[in-house]
């Protein structure tokens, strides 16, 4: 802390130790909001770090775990126009330095993916690609590896084809993983890292005991990254099939750090691991990272949370959430998105996670507002039942 003065026409005037290390250059504007305790003072400045960019809500599967099975939003691709202006935007972001595509869709039914990702190579940022792996022809790969794009996540749900098939409904685990390996041969061939495979594998009932065999096999494909999540339920049949609980789990099977799985084998790599019970510390990774979400149609939430409407069920009890946006590309810049007023003090309430915690409140089977994203306190949207804020779900 540092005490600050008010000169002789009641201006505010910051010690010079304080402005040099918050950036606060001569005519910035920072925000003053009230709050219980007292005054509080935010920069603004559009410092976003990171864009998690959706370029179409369409998919070429079916899975099991998809908020598509209870979906009544479009399904469409974003306009040409659309990622025009967001690509003129984001040059305006100094401090722009990663985009991850994913979302909702699967990136590569998008009819112009690969213009799109040759645009943003071109500002000079880091890209990583979430996908199902399905569409990952040898011209496709190709042109990913001459690009450069960095990362490619790949979600593999089982090592064993029935199971996989199961869950990931009109896709083929064998065709999947020849893909993977066109990736590793097409890098070898022109002699590029990049980009670095890493695999996502969502936790169910039904596919857990083969995470071990999964690891060996993504070794085995040249992935050095792994990020194992939770599901988010969005219908009673994929609720049954939860890990996680509010009063403590079993551990999920898998090695920690460095591990031999075999006589002839080695796990490398990082290793991204789910909390597997409910608790009190919450924290939310999008703030955190100075990351935004820019939906198909150019709408901005602040997370992967509340880029969509859709129904999900916590510990039994239904809750329905409602889409929550700050502006549209369309409409206005990133730059006065990120700084509006609204945005500003919903992430300085999100940092002190001002929201209860329905999951742990006496009233939460009674109370009307747990069953949608709304606060009895604090800012709505709510974050009280979030269960990215508790790691349950993690993302690339």
């Amino acid at each position: 802390m540092a005490k600050i003065a008010l000169d002789a026409s009641g201006q505010i005037v910051l010690p010079a130790r304080w402005r040099q290390r918050h950036q606060l250059d001569t005519g910035g504007e920072l925000l003053l909001e009230e709050t219980e305790s007292g005054l509080v003072l935010h920069p603004i400045r559009p410092d976003v770090r990171k864009v998690y960019l959706e370029v179409t809500t369409r998919c070429n599967l079916h899975c099991r775990t998809c908020v598509r099975n209870i979906w009544s939003e479009p399904l469409a691709d974003m306009e040409e126009n659309t990622f025009a202006r967001l690509l003129a935007q984001m040059q305006e972001l100094p401090q722009l330095r990663e985009v991850v595509i994913g979302g909702y869709g699967e990136p590569f039914v998008h009819p112009r993916l690969l213009d799109m990702l040759s645009a943003l190579k071109g500002l000079g940022l880091k890209i990583t690609i979430s996908t199902n792996g399905l569409l990952l022809d040898e011209e496709r790969v190709t042109a990913l590896v001459q690009m450069g794009i960095d990362g490619l996540t790949v979600s593999l749900d089982g090592a064993n084809p029935e199971t996989y098939a199961s869950i990931r409904q009109g896709s083929n685990l064998h065709a999947v993983l020849r893909n993977i390996e066109t990736l590793k041969r097409v890098k070898a061939k022109l002699g590029q890292v990049l980009p670095r495979l890493g695999i996502e594998f969502v936790a169910l009932r039904r596919n857990v005991e083969e995470l071990p065999d999964l690891l060996r096999l993504a070794g085995r494909m040249g992935a050095n990254r792994a990020i194992i999540t939770n599901v988010l339920p969005h219908t009673p049949e994929m609720a049954q099939e939860l890990l996680y609980s509010r009063d403590g789990s079993e551990p999920l099977p898998v090695p920690t750090g460095w591990a031999v799985l075999s006589d002839d084998w080695l796990l490398w790599g990082t290793m991204e691991m789910p909390r597997m019970t409910w608790g009190a510390e919450r924290r939310c990774r999008f703030i955190a990272s100075h990351a935004l979400v820019v939906g198909w149609d150019g709408g901005v939430s602040p997370c992967y949370a509340l880029s969509h409407s859709y129904p999900y069920y916590i510990f039994g009890r239904r809750k329905e959430v409602s889409r929550y946006t700050f502006g549209n590309v369309n409409r206005s810049t990133l730059t006065e998105i990120w700084t509006s007023e609204d945005y500003i003090r919903f992430r300085a309430e999100v940092r002190r996670f001002h929201f209860p915690s329905c999951v742990d409140c006496e009233l939460r089977d009674t109370c009307d507002l747990t069953a949608a994203n709304e606060a009895c306190w604090g800012w709505t949207p709510s974050c009280a039942d979030c269960l990215w804020a508790q790691d349950i779900i993690r993302c690339p």
